[in-house]
């Protein structure tokens, strides 16, 4: 893992580690702590597994700062390997809505982040009808929402 993704992933630790008391379910608190763990165990000898670690990370980042779990973190982490944060998001839709088609893995043709962190895009094809483009920019930064 490079030294930013490292940093990147030990402020988010210890950013969910001076919040998740607030959390109102004791249920909540323990699955933020194995959510946690797993992640924090997870490989990150390549660049790939440090993106899917610090995906998930931030993801958990905001939610126990609003105080609220959702998502994938509602329940225990799996013992198998993680899929990517879209890929794992789009399957949680398709259990909602079970006429939705399975996601696949996702793969993001380009990604790109300011080295301010202030602007994020990424984008991916769609086949046989173009591609998608999201685009994020904020004065502040979004080094807590996006890697």
């Amino acid at each position: 893992m490079g030294t930013q993704d490292s940093e990147e992933f030990k402020n988010a630790l210890k950013d969910i580690a001076s919040h998740a008391h607030q959390l109102d379910s004791p249920f909540d608190r323990v699955r933020c702590v194995e959510w946690c763990r797993k992640l924090a165990g997870l490989s990150d000898d390549d660049l790939e597994s440090a993106r899917l670690k610090n995906e998930y990370i931030q993801f958990l980042r905001i939610q126990v700062r609003h105080k609220f779990l959702h998502g994938p973190f509602i329940t225990p982490p799996p013992d198998e390997n993680l899929c990517s944060l879209p890929e794992c998001l789009g399957n949680l839709m398709v259990k909602q809505i079970p006429y939705l088609p399975r996601v696949g893995p996702i793969s993001p043709i380009l990604y790109h982040k300011s080295p301010d962190g202030r602007a994020y895009i990424s984008t991916k094809q769609i086949p046989g009808r173009g591609i998608f483009c999201y685009m994020a920019v904020s004065p502040d930064g979004l080094r807590c929402a996006i890697k």
